[in-house]
């Protein structure tokens, strides 16, 4: 027990003075040998004692009642947490404060980081002016609040009361390690107090690797646990966002919201809401089993450009930081695409150019030939919108569709263009490969529908490889010459394989409607993969001979197919799953965005902003989620400009603002991202005591249960319970008896007196007559 004002205590000597008071008001009474009166006095001497005894008493209670009352001017506490304190002047101290994003979760309405922040400033409030104080913030990488500072300073409390916890987790090998690397070899070993909630992810690295070669010989550990007890029964919202970031104007979106259960007996109902730009477009129900996990599809579909930001959210629990799930959506204007119409006949079964328009035009106009196949695509396509398979009205409207033939190809039409598309282009030179090379390289989307007027020869020596010392190819496969007889469609081949993981085919994962699994292949181009990387086979005829390859060459896409798009080699033009495929093979190869950003970048991650190198001299600033701005630098990379922004420490969206380009034609773009928490901060399993004890064997530790559990019982970290209100009740009672007793003493006073006035005024003949047969007694006045 400690006093506030221990100064006091030099006045105790005081209760004294009832004790001495008492003493000298004591007389030695004189005995006086009577004769026979030992029964009249019997009553009057132990009246005599009981009047002693009340005396000796009250200044008993007089002298309590001093001590009480230099007691409670001297205001004595009691201390709980006496293991957070003590040691002597001159120390090194060190704090290192768990702020993972698990210690956002709360008990009885306070987080396990409130609790450690009023643990660390209990601590330094009471440290000498000769110690000095270190604060280490604990995240996936640690930082030093600050170094050897004096805890009289003024900042100290501001900088504990600053801490905030990261959407990531917590990583202790890192920060004892940088801890170690500061200290180097210093000679007075350290007191080191670890505030933490224990969750066991944080640890995790620290107990594989061990920690305890970390800490300095003869230091001092205490271990603060500032967590709860009990279980957490958590959800938590995992996502997840589209595969693509971009999106496109009357495109269909599957936005999957998962949940996560971590209850490890209790079923859970939960409502998932989708949020669009605040307004809430959905709201499913999930109904998850203990320590499971539950998703729920729900298409969106865009309807005007710009960046949107989105969230997943349920109802808030004890843990909110991980029950709401944020990601952007950058929605793209029109696309333009340029259709190469390498045989424009008028056979529509031979003109490849007029299938591919019809297709990519389904919603337009009809077209005025009388060509029946023509018919089959409009049908096929609103067959597939009622569906829910083909892209709405909306985003085939949005394509800007320009066809022209090979002659026309320039750079001009290319700088315009988003996607180009080869149809049976047999008559290109090599100055158009060149172009088209170009358009790929800076971000273009090529698609390839060779034909009966294509040289697989020169398409491989021209148009897939190429001209340069690297030897990079467009495509790594091989065309071979056309095999299959159009004369024996019985000799048709189909697609022994399908990858429906592509993100241009998952929408046709159905087994019961059999999407692609129908389409006849009369005559076709063998693609042989070369050795060289890169390659994405999407759909094979055989398991050495590919029909649908995709392939990046640096900033654009290409995709290549081994047959054309007529019915005359063909069947899979006028079936009903031809338009959503070319459509969504437009929307996959859709030329680079100017302005790129990642739709979620993981806690304490990195957020890399890519813009079109035609927009030099770029500069570009991020606002954070506390509005605080940061400049980027760009540095040239391929055919575009990167920077990369690392201060991902809060939860929450991102602004990024970039403008560039020439005084005359000035560039200017705006895009977001999101950082969310990092998904193992959900798991609430946590160290225990012998746990954290056997990660530092050989340590000076002390494990401090500072627990919500313990505050309940205990009272708040560092708080100090003073009982100078209970003293204070104690002095009343003592006075209140005090009262009472001198009361009665004065009553007893008065007895007495009558008694001894009685006995002197009886004659010698009363006392004989009262007294005949006493023998002789003695009598004390």
């Amino acid at each position: 027990m400690e006093m506030v004002n221990a100064g006091l205590l030099y006045l105790l000597p005081l209760a004294a003075i009832p004790v001495v008071l008492h003493l000298l008001t004591l007389h030695r009474l004189r005995t006086v040998e009577l004769s026979t009166y030992r029964f009249l006095f019997d009553t009057y001497v132990q009246q005599r004692r009981q009047v002693k005894f009340l005396e000796a008493l009250l200044a008993f209670l007089r002298t309590l009642f001093l001590l009480l009352l230099i007691a409670i001017c001297a205001r004595p506490v009691v201390r709980h947490w006496s293991a957070l304190f003590g040691g002597g002047a001159g120390r090194d101290v060190i704090m290192l404060v768990d702020c993972s994003a698990s210690m956002n979760a709360q008990t009885d309405g306070r987080s396990a980081l409130d609790r450690a922040k009023r643990a660390a400033w209990s601590v330094a409030e009471r440290l000498s002016p000769e110690d000095r104080l270190t604060l280490v913030k604990v995240a996936s990488t640690p930082q030093e609040v600050f170094s050897r500072f004096s805890p009289a300073a003024d900042t100290v409390r501001e900088q504990i009361e600053g801490l905030q916890a990261s959407p990531a987790r917590g990583n202790w090998l890192a920060a004892l390690a940088q801890l170690a690397q500061a200290r180097g070899r210093q000679a007075t070993p350290p007191t080191i107090y670890l505030l933490t909630d224990a969750q066991a992810t944080g640890w995790r690295e620290a107990a594989t690797q061990g920690a305890d070669r970390l800490i300095p010989d003869e230091a001092r550990v205490v271990l603060v646990k500032v967590g709860s007890n009990a279980p957490l029964e958590n959800r938590a919202v995992t996502g997840m966002p589209p595969r693509e970031h971009r999106a496109i104007v009357g495109l269909p979106l599957t936005l999957r919201p998962r949940v996560r259960n971590d209850s490890a007996t209790e079923m859970v109902d939960v409502a998932v809401g989708v949020f669009i730009d605040e307004e809430e477009i959905a709201r499913v129900p999930l109904t998850i089993k203990p320590g499971d996990t539950a998703e729920k599809e729900i298409i969106y579909v865009p309807t005007e450009p710009g960046v949107r930001r989105c969230r997943f959210e349920i109802h808030e629990d004890r843990f909110p930081d991980d029950d709401r799930f944020l990601f952007t959506l950058a929605v793209s204007p029109p696309i333009k695409v340029l259709l190469v119409n390498g045989h424009p006949a008028n056979d529509p079964f031979e003109n490849e150019g007029l299938y591919l328009r019809t297709a990519l035009t389904a919603h337009g106009e009809e077209d005025e030939s009388p060509a029946s196949p023509l018919d089959q695509v409009h049908s096929a396509s609103a067959d597939q919108e009622a569906a829910g398979l083909a892209p709405s009205k909306e985003y085939v409207q949005s394509l800007e569709v320009e066809e022209i033939q090979e002659r026309q190809l320039d750079a001009e039409r290319l700088r315009n263009a988003s996607v180009a598309i080869l149809a049976n282009c047999g008559g290109l030179n090599q100055q158009h490969f060149n172009l088209l090379h170009d358009f790929v390289s800076a971000g273009g989307g090529l698609a390839i529908f060779p034909g009966d007027r294509v040289n697989a020869d020169q398409y491989n020596k021209q148009l897939l490889t190429v001209p340069g010392p690297l030897n990079e190819r467009l495509v790594p496969v091989e065309m071979k010459q056309p095999v299959g007889d159009l004369q024996k469609p019985e000799t048709f081949a189909q697609f022994a394989g399908v990858d429906f993981s592509h993100p241009m085919l998952s929408v046709f994962d159905d087994p019961d409607a059999r999407y692609l699994a129908t389409s006849n292949f009369y005559r076709r181009f063998p693609l042989q993969l070369s050795n060289s990387a890169g390659g994405w086979v999407l759909a094979k005829f055989s398991a050495t001979e590919a029909a649908l390859v995709e392939s990046r060459f640096r900033d654009g896409r290409v995709m290549l197919a081994a047959f054309p798009a007529h019915a005359r080699w063909t069947n899979l033009s006028l079936k009903p799953e031809f338009v959503p495929l070319l459509l969504r093979m437009v929307n996959r190869l859709e030329r680079r965005s100017a302005l790129e950003t990642p739709s979620v970048v993981p806690a304490d991650g990195v957020a890399e902003v890519s813009v079109a190198a035609e927009w030099a001299p770029v500069e570009g600033k991020i606002t954070d989620v506390q509005r605080r701005v940061s400049d980027l630098t760009f540095t040239r990379t391929g055919s575009h400009w990167v920077a990369a922004y690392e201060a991902t420490a809060l939860k929450g969206y991102y602004r990024v603002d970039v403008k560039g380009g020439r005084v005359e034609q000035p560039k200017r773009g705006e895009t977001s991202f999101a950082v969310n928490l990092a998904p193992e901060e959900s798991e609430f399993a946590a160290l225990d005591e012998q746990e954290l004890a056997d990660l530092f064997p050989g340590v000076k530790l002390s494990v401090v249960d500072a627990t919500a559990e313990t505050e309940q019982e205990l009272g708040s970290i560092g708080n100090e319970r003073e009982i100078w209100r209970y003293l204070l009740f104690f002095v009343f009672v003592v006075i209140a008896a005090e009262f009472l007793l001198a009361t009665m003493s004065g009553r007893n006073r008065n007895d007495d007196v009558s008694l001894a006035q009685r006995v002197r005024q009886m004659t010698p003949g009363a006392w004989v007559g009262q007294m005949t047969g006493a023998n002789d007694s003695s009598i004390t006045e």
